[in-house]
């Protein structure tokens, strides 16, 4: 397996492994996100009760495709998806000033500056992931192991992101 082909395959497993942590985080508080859509994004309560769902199984199919056999055209998915709801919580956020959005769980924290640069840094690595330009197959287990555990290593400071530039702050 080459160098680039390693970079995609954690690429591909952060981005599937950050979708599967907002799917449980989301299911974790699925009451708080619902009320979070209704509130934060304007949507009511009957839009909410219907998109609440469909956004829970739009990140699982996503993030199966991502880490199945549909690579490619689910780091596209996951890309559009993630540009649309920065879009719409940053639109948001800096009309409003204060979004709620429950992203991984997380019901009383409002979206800061810190989650939408986050966001960015995500698709910066889904386009990382497009400029690589490999079809990366099935790598050997020992590769695809080592792959998965720096994925999960990025996908814990991604979704800690906030608190960890917070803290960084003070130094």
């Amino acid at each position: 397996m080459t160098l680039a082909a390693f970079g995609a395959t954690i690429l591909r497993c952060f981005i599937g492994l950050l979708l599967l942590a907002a799917v449980n985080g989301k299911l974790r508080n699925f009451a708080d996100f619902r009320h979070n859509l209704a509130d934060s994004l304007g949507l009511g309560t009957l839009r909410a009760k219907l998109l609440a769902p469909t956004v829970i199984g739009a990140e699982l199919l996503v993030a199966v495709m991502v880490l199945g056999p549909a690579q490619r055209a689910g780091m596209l998915a996951a890309l559009l998806m993630l540009a649309v709801f920065t879009a719409v919580v940053g639109y948001r956020f800096y009309s409003q000033g204060s979004v709620r959005c429950s992203c991984f769980g997380e019901a009383g924290r409002s979206v800061t500056a810190y989650d939408l640069q986050r966001n960015l840094l995500v698709m910066l690595s889904i386009a990382a992931y497009f400029a690589l330009r490999v079809d990366v197959a099935a790598p050997p287990f020992p590769q695809l192991a080592l792959a998965c555990s720096l994925a999960a290593i990025l996908c814990v400071a991604a979704i800690g992101f906030h608190d960890i530039v917070v803290l960084l702050k003070h130094y």
